[in-house]
């Protein structure tokens, strides 16, 4: 079984320093708000849910983020997706997206949470 560790410039309880499924997270995070041409070399790399915050809440905006989590976990060979939902919250003006992902060589399975902002 493998351990990841990594450098954040986020201080979390342990400092800087990341391991296992925490610096998997702060990986999908990171590629899910780099914006798509951001990175170098990398044109398709990246999302654009950070461009969707004054989009209105309607079936293309949540099916828009969908596709684009879906494609961030298929492009980090750590996880397995083995269930996504991708939920309005009107009354917080707020998409909140639940990925239930399985660490594949660290064996854990686990919900990521994520909540994006809305215009409507």
């Amino acid at each position: 079984m493998s351990n990841y560790f990594g450098f954040s410039t986020f201080a979390g309880k342990k400092g800087f320093q990341l391991t296992g499924k925490d610096l998997i997270n702060r990986d999908l995070l990171n590629h899910i708000y780099t914006l798509k041409g951001e990175r170098v070399m990398m044109p398709g790399f990246g999302t654009r849910i950070p461009l969707m915050a004054f989009e209105p809440m309607d079936d293309y905006t949540l099916q828009a983020i969908e596709e684009d989590l879906r494609a961030v976990v298929d492009y980090d060979v750590r996880v397995e997706l083995l269930n996504i939902a991708v939920l309005p919250l009107p009354d917080n003006n707020a998409i909140i997206a639940l990925l239930d992902l399985k660490y594949i060589e660290l064996g854990i399975i686990d919900t990521l949470r994520l909540e994006f902002p809305s215009a409507s």
